[in-house]
């Protein structure tokens, strides 16, 4: 056996690595990390680990076996992401857990040195200054900040007549609030700026300072200076002390509290973090630094994770307020978000400590901005909802849509705000790869749904408003549908069709929008459509009876054979067209039944609602009746109600006699008739009795009653009483003849003939 010398690998074992390395490069794909090398072998060198492996790996040594192993490595790099080894990755994670391990005890390793870092920065800020030379800057920097305090006074006395008079204003809407509020946060950003200058200005008079006491100085005018504007943030937002412009639905002492929790995080984060940076500059460094910073922002995590736990309730009620519906899952989801808002906080600060135990930039910037954006974006939504649902209750629906439009927009701003602040390059992304894919066709499926919005918004807008149009020109004309005789007049052809067309639309749009968004996400759309044509096709042969259904309901509206709220009689079926689909439509009968009857069912339709309707009423006079004299009289009885204010309009020709229509065994059948508008022959034909009934009655014409004569025999009581009893029994039999007729047929008097 071959001797190995000491201090390196026998050749069998760098064999076993290399070949290993290989099967592990070809099956994972792994990225080269390190700087390229340059090649170890020329061709021959190289044709020669191709034909014989052994050999040529026995006369290498260790280091161009580990250059020999990268450059494979770097050559099979493109592959990469093409695949997946779990166990690789185990092995990354198991490095980085070490990593964590070993960076984390060596910072909390430092907590004894925590206490002397003080001391150090006290006297690296005061040396070659003298005793008091730390005095001396306090004195300076709080004189700098009275002045600053005075300017700014100054302004504020001059403002504080218009301010008072904006905080007093009564707001009805949530962008009178906002206007009111935008003119305080002006002028309060206008004070701010004027005493960040006198500060500033006052400090470079009374301390010129050398390099540290600048540096100091800047520091903590910065940690004032983002306090300041960060509190007057918290004060338009909240309004603790003016309810009547607080946008949030927040209560007095709700408001209240989450502002002085907002102030006091803010305090302790911005002084804590510039006085860490300060250290740093001073020369204080290390684990220890390191340390320092983990401390505040821990300190800080909590302060935030407390307000927003303790304040739960108040956004609770702000994600609920004026939420008529109530539903279970917007329930759920408004009191889950502050304990999910609370965790989000903690992972945040998990991440950044995370990040800079491994050696990476944290991001404390990028955290801050995240959990300000986080808290303040429902807020500004739900508010952006409450306005749309006050313009939809004023019927301002174009406003009411833009709104929501601005809502979604408010919703990808948080997202894209989000990304820009924690450096994710979207554009950057949607390049080549699979992360470009992924982002390329998640913003056109964004697009789509966005335009699909847009559209429908506008085509509901639109529809709904003619719908209410033709309402409202239906009710000034005095129509009610659900008061309205048989027969009456329905509503207009436009307004038949328009809730079939508002469905419509939503269909074809929200079919287009599937269709763009498969292709934006890579299916290939035209087999799709021709599967979706086969499968219509099977669909309709199977289906031919709802095929039937649709292509006969479409020819009869465009043959306008009926409209919404007319009586129409389909078979043994009568009723008022209450509601149409695509198949079928809906009768409401008089007496309250609802029949769904198929276009495809339809063989003949009876329309009662068109144009106009004949009213033809038979009287019965007796055999001795002057008929010229009914004729005139009749035609008295139209003359008069052609003047009547309820019912006089409804004529189209008047009341008028037509003459004796038979001769039955009781008397002469006289008819009279009218032709009214549809719907009104019910209401007039009651006029019409009564004044028919009462001119007969002045005029001496009396109707003909149902009698029997019966002959009496002279000298015969017992066959005249027979004779009586036949009688009787004749006309009860007609009577229960006729209340079985009445019973069988209900609706004789009712329903149009």
């Amino acid at each position: 056996m071959q001797k190995v010398a000491r201090g390196s690998l026998p050749n069998w074992l760098l064999l076993i690595c290399f070949l290993l390395s290989s099967a592990v490069a070809q099956a994972a794909g792994l990225t080269a990390t390190h700087s390229p090398l340059e090649p170890v072998q020329d061709q021959s060198a190289q044709k020669a680990l191709d034909d014989n492996p052994e050999a040529a790996l026995a006369r290498l040594s260790d280091a161009e076996v580990r250059a020999l192993l990268l450059e494979r490595l770097r050559e099979r790099a493109p592959d990469a992401e093409k695949s997946f080894n779990p166990a690789i990755t185990a092995f990354q994670l198991q490095g980085h857990l070490g990593r964590l391990h070993s960076e984390a005890s060596a910072i909390f390793g430092a907590f004894p040195e925590l206490p002397g870092i003080f001391p150090r920065a006290f006297e690296a800020l005061n040396q070659d200054r003298g005793k008091g030379g730390v005095d001396r800057f306090l004195l300076a920097f709080i004189a700098a900040l009275v002045i600053g305090a005075g300017a700014e006074y100054l302004l504020r006395r001059r403002m504080k007549a218009a301010r008072e008079a904006v905080r007093e204003r009564t707001c009805d809407s949530d962008g009178e609030k906002a206007a009111a509020l935008g003119f305080l946060l002006v002028t309060d950003l206008l004070g701010i700026f004027l005493f960040t200058l006198a500060t500033v200005g006052g400090m470079l008079l009374l301390a010129a300072g050398d390099g540290y006491y600048r540096t100091t100085f800047v520091f903590y005018m910065a940690a004032i200076l983002i306090i300041r504007l960060v509190i007057t943030g918290a004060d338009i937002f909240f309004c603790p002390d003016h309810p009547n412009l607080r946008i949030p639905h927040y209560s007095d002492r709700d408001a209240g509290g989450v502002r002085r929790a907002v102030s006091a995080t803010v305090i302790l984060g911005a002084f804590g973090y510039f006085s860490c940076a300060l250290f740093g500059v001073l020369g204080i460094g290390g684990r220890v630094h390191q340390l320092l910073l983990i401390l505040v922002g821990t300190m800080i995590t909590l302060g935030m994770m407390a307000t927003v736990i303790l304040g739960r309730h108040a956004l609770k009620e702000d994600l609920l307020h004026e939420d008529q519906k109530q539903s279970m899952i917007r329930l759920y989801m408004a009191a889950a978000w502050p304990w999910a808002f609370a965790a989000i906080i903690a992972l945040i600060w998990i991440g950044v400590v995370l990040t800079a135990l491994l050696g990476l930039t944290p991001h404390y910037g990028a955290a801050l901005f995240s959990i300000a954006l986080l808290l303040l974006a429902p807020g500004i939504i739900m508010a952006l909802e409450r306005e749309a649902r006050r313009f939809i209750a004023k019927e301002e629906e174009v406003r009411a849509a833009m709104l929501r439009a601005a809502k979604v927009c408010a919703f990808v701003a948080t997202i894209v705000f989000l990304a820009m602040a924690w450096r994710i390059d979207v554009t950057g992304m949607a390049g080549s790869g699979l992360s470009g894919q992924v982002v390329n066709a998640l913003f056109q499926v964004g697009v789509t749904i966005l335009v699909a919005y847009v559209c429908w918004s506008a085509a509901r807008i639109w529809i709904d408003k003619k719908i209410a149009e033709e309402d409202k020109a239906f009710a000034q004309e005095g129509m009610d549908l659900a008061e309205m005789e048989i027969g009456g007049t329905g509503l207009s052809r436009i307004r038949t069709l328009l809730p079939l067309a508002k469905r419509t639309v939503q269909i074809t749009i929200g079919a287009i929008a599937v269709i763009v968004a498969l292709s934006a996400l890579g299916v290939d759309i035209g087999p799709l459509l021709a599967g979706a044509g086969v499968v219509g096709l099977a669909v309709g042969f199977g289906s031919q009876a709802l095929v039937r259904d649709i292509v006969s309901g479409l020819f009869f509206l465009l043959d306008d054979a009926f409209r919404l709220g007319e009586y129409v009689s389909v078979g043994h079926v009568k009723g008022s067209v209450e509601k149409i689909t695509i198949r079928s439509f809906q009768l409401r009968h008089h007496l309250g039944a609802v029949n769904t009857v198929p276009f495809g069912e339809i063989r003949t339709l009876s329309n009662f609602s068109r144009d106009w309707a004949i009213m033809k009423l038979p009287f019965r006079v007796t055999f001795d009746t002057d008929i010229e004299k009914v004729r005139k009289v009749i035609k008295k009885v139209g003359l008069k109600l052609l003047e009547h204010p309820e019912i006089g309009e409804d004529f189209i020709q008047p009341f008028k006699s037509q003459g004796v229509l038979e001769v039955d065994d009781y008397g002469l059948v006289v008819r009279a008739k009218f032709m009214c508008k549809p719907g009104r022959q019910f209401l007039i034909r009651r006029y019409a009795f009564m004044a028919v009934q009462e001119a007969f009655a002045q005029n001496g014409i009396e109707f003909a009653r149902p009698e029997i004569r019966v002959r009496a025999e002279e000298n015969d009581d017992a066959a005249n009483a027979e004779k009586v009893k036949q009688a009787t029994r004749q006309m009860e039999a007609g009577a229960a003849h006729a209340a079985t007729r009445a019973q069988d047929q209900p609706e004789k008097d009712q329903t149009p003939s």
